[in-house]
Parts: C-alpha cells; sequence; structure tokens
C-alpha cells in the first residue's frame, strides 16, 4: 500500500515538473500558456487611421498606436516606384523631411515587438498617399485626403475639437493626426446614437468646425499647435475668417453659382468641405453632422432627392465604410445647403498657400472621388 502511495507521488511530482518546464519554455519563447499547451504569442496588429500629408517639402506621417508594439517601420515609395524602409519609430507620428515638391508619395507602416527570439512583425497597415506642392504649403488633394481620414470612424460631438473656453482651437483641434479615442467611441455607438446626450464630451469626436479647423490645421502643420493657435471658428464665419487671412475669395449665400473640390461653405450653425459639383448641379460634400463624420450629397436645386450627389454618397459610404453606413445610412441632405451657405474658395495661383496640381478644380464630384479612393 505505501509502495503504492510512493508511486503515485513520484508520478504527480514528475507531471508537475513537466508542466514547470513548459511554462518557463513559453515565457522564454513569448508565448502563453493556455489549457496546458504552449502558444506563439500573436503578432501585432496592423496599424489603423494612416495618414500622409505633404506639407512644403516634407511629408507628416501619423497612425493609431498598436497595443503591445515596440515600434513601427514605415515603407516608401514614389507613384510607380518599388517600396524601401525609410524610417524606425517607437511613436505614432514621424515627420520625412527634404522630399521632392510636386511627387507623389504613397506609405504603409507595420508593427513590430523585439522578442528574445528575434523581431516578431505585424501585417502592414493601409496604404496613404500624399502630393508635395510644388512651392505652396499644401495642395488641394491633400486638404480633401485628410478630410476624409476620420470618415466613418469618428461622432459628432458638440464642442469637440474646441477649447474649453469655447473659443478656439482646442487640443483636438490642434493635434496632428486622429485621435484613437475617436474610433474607439464610435466603435460603441448604436444607430440609436443621441449627439446632445454626450455634449461637450471633448476627446471623443469632433463638431462641424472642429472638424473643418481640425482639418485645415493638419494640412498646413507638422506638429501640434499650443493654445491661442489653429483654425476652429464658428461655423457661419469660418469661410469669411479664411478669406481675410488672404488664402482665397468669400462670396455670400445670395452670390455662389458653382461649386469646387475644396470649397467652405459657411450656413447658420453649421460647415461643410466641398468634394464636388455633379452635373445636375448637386453637391458631394464631407462634414461632421449627426451622427459624425461622414460622406453626403444634397438633393438637385430643382429639389429632385435621388441626385447623383445623393447616389454617389450613399455608393461611397456603402462601399469603404460598411460598418458605419449599416448604422447610419442617411446620406442625403436638403437645399439649405445649396441656398443658404456663403462661400470660401482658396487662391490656388502662383505664391499661394495652397496648390492645385492634380487639377482638382476641374474635375468631378465623381472624379475627385474616383482619384481619393484610388489607392
Amino acid at each position: 500500500m505505501e509502495g503504492q502511495k510512493r508511486k503515485e507521488k513520484k508520478k504527480k511530482g514528475r507531471r508537475m515538473l513537466t508542466m514547470l518546464l513548459v511554462v518557463a519554455a513559453g515565457l522564454f519563447l513569448g508565448g502563453k500558456i493556455v489549457g496546458g499547451e504552449c502558444l506563439a504569442a500573436a503578432a501585432p496588429g496592423a496599424p489603423r487611421g494612416v495618414m500622409a500629408v505633404g506639407v512644403k517639402d516634407q511629408v507628416v506621417l501619423s497612425w493609431e498606436k498598436v497595443n503591445g508594439a515596440d515600434g513601427y517601420e514605415i515603407y516608401e515609395r514614389k507613384k510607380g516606384g518599388v517600396w524601401s524602409a525609410v524610417r524606425v519609430t517607437a511613436a505614432g507620428k514621424t515627420v520625412l523631411k527634404n522630399r521632392e515638391n510636386g511627387e507623389r508619395y504613397q506609405y504603409k507602416v507595420r508593427a513590430y515587438q523585439t522578442r528574445k527570439t528575434g523581431m516578431k512583425y505585424g501585417k502592414f497597415s493601409q496604404k496613404s498617399d500624399t502630393t508635395l506642392p510644388e512651392r505652396g504649403t499644401s495642395t488641394l488633394r491633400n486638404l480633401l485626403k485628410t478630410a476624409m481620414a476620420p470618415v466613418g470612424s469618428t461622432m459628432y460631438i458638440w464642442g469637440g475639437g474646441w477649447n474649453k473656453a469655447d473659443n478656439g482651437a482646442g487640443a483636438d483641434g490642434l493635434r496632428i493626426g486622429l485621435n484613437p479615442r475617436w474610433r474607439a467611441f464610435a466603435r460603441k455607438q448604436k444607430s440609436s446614437y443621441a449627439h446632445k446626450k454626450y455634449a461637450y464630451k471633448r476627446g471623443y469626436g469632433l463638431d462641424c468646425s472642429g472638424f473643418v479647423g481640425w482639418t485645415v490645421y493638419n494640412s498646413f502643420h507638422t506638429k501640434k499647435g499650443k493654445p491661442g493657435e489653429g483654425y476652429v471658428r464658428k461655423a457661419k464665419t469660418m469661410a469669411e475668417t479664411f478669406a481675410k487671412k488672404g488664402w482665397g475669395t468669400y462670396k455670400k449665400a445670395s452670390a455662389v453659382r458653382d461649386y469646387r473640390p475644396g470649397d467652405i461653405m459657411s450656413g447658420p450653425g453649421h460647415v461643410y468641405i466641398v468634394i464636388g459639383e455633379c452635373e445636375d448641379g448637386s453637391v458631394v460634400l464631407v462634414h461632421s453632422s449627426p451622427a459624425g463624420v461622414q460622406i453626403s450629397g444634397t438633393v438637385s436645386p430643382a429639389g429632385k432627392k435621388d441626385s447623383e450627389a445623393v447616389r454617389l454618397a450613399r455608393k461611397s459610404m456603402k462601399k469603404y465604410y460598411p460598418s458605419w453606413y449599416k448604422k447610419f445610412p442617411n446620406v442625403e441632405r436638403n437645399l439649405s445647403y445649396l441656398r443658404q451657405y456663403s462661400q470660401f474658395r482658396w487662391n490656388t495661383g502662383k505664391g499661394s498657400l495652397m496648390e492645385d496640381p492634380d487639377d482638382y478644380k476641374e474635375k468631378t464630384a465623381k472624379e475627385v472621388l474616383r482619384d481619393l479612393f484610388s489607392f
């Protein structure tokens, strides 16, 4: 009887020793133990929210950090060229200097973890591209590419992008790149989202002025701004304010006759950015409006609801932002968007802050959308 107990004790001891060895091996290899088995640790995920913005002869790259990542590798290529690694960083953004003016560059980012057994790389992010201005600071294409970055992943928050005094840009209106909390908050929301419940919940989304101010700031700057800087203003005065800076021209609502890509339209309590005008006179636009940042389309000037702009906006949201579209399918905007908004139009000639090397001003809404989503 005692001999049998000793044998069982030895077996139990051997099992314990085996388990300890398995655990030790798993920890040494950077894995984890599940059900008594050692599994290799998962690779880091792909970075999301990658933005590439050409500012003068620099490219500002930003992305949302990946949990558990030790750093990031950045790859670059000119349009039609080959990929090459150009930067390794532990941060969620970087600035690449001395790029060729007038060139279009494309980027992708992947996260990595440093382990005793070597480097573990995650999948590459979605690609992002930018066109550098030839002599100015930015381009219309960069402005619209930037405006598209938070589409489908950022909720409408009253006061989002503003400072606490509510008289100018706050932290989010002065930040470079997307705030990861915007996406995290948006992911939790349902189709019944009630924006009034989250008024002034700064840091979780953007209102219409905060969105436009953030877009303009990221189009012109390479690092986060200081208090008192930025371009967040009251919606109804934004168009006129930008014109007074000498950036372009201003027209009252009654004088507006056409719409060009990049136009900023200020109305009574709202502001939006024009993506382009359609043949039937309807307008495709991008804005932050309950429930959040999205592409929308106006009815035609004659009031036709099934306008070309509405169809294009619906197609774009459904194809490129299906999760958002499933919850928030309304893309139609009424006639007030064409009748009650004053207009700011960028100067793009010689010596202007904004350039248009991609000839966006001559493109229809459909052509602009095709180019924005070309990569």
